[in-house]
């Protein structure tokens, strides 16, 4: 495999993983508000770093229709799928927490647009589904990370 083979490989592993993880509210739940969780992804910060910072080809967050610009043009994602994934990624480029605390995982967790987020990432993965033949990428858009098994398992 060539490394940028290998590059697209990850980065589309970390976004479909990403994805899932916004999709998954029994999760956040569980984990985000675990007095006792010792893993710091599993909370709202990371999981907004993970989605904006971490797959890093996105243009303004704000400038709505041109999220995926610089993905397509990197090959990491089609047109179709860009266009399946741009109505989540609107609404949570949106998205503020309740009074501006994304350290108040109750707060985010009971507010009616978080829930829009959620259901959000859900109608992404749907419409993704049927685009992806990888079974992989498709097990990684729709299961839980072997980590967030793990981190649910221990915490």
């Amino acid at each position: 495999m060539s490394e940028n083979q290998e590059l697209r490989q990850n980065w589309r592993r970390n976004w479909l993983c990403s994805i899932q993880e916004f999709s998954d509210l029994k999760t956040q739940r569980r984990l985000w508000l675990d007095p006792n969780a010792s893993n710091p992804h599993y909370t709202f910060v990371e999981y907004m770093c993970c989605y904006f910072d971490g797959l890093a080809v996105f243009d303004d967050p704000s400038a709505l229709g041109e999220h995926y610009t610089v993905a397509r043009e990197q090959g990491l994602v089609n047109a179709d799928e860009a266009a399946a994934i741009e109505p989540f990624h609107a609404i949570l480029a949106a998205y503020d927490a309740p009074g501006k605390d994304d350290h108040d995982h109750q707060a985010i967790l009971a507010d009616p647009k978080w829930m829009e987020v959620v259901a959000a990432a859900k109608s992404a993965q749907a419409a993704l589904l049927p685009l992806i033949c990888d079974a992989e990428e498709r097990r990684e858009l729709m299961e839980k990370s072997n980590y967030a098994v793990e981190a649910g398992a221990k915490d």
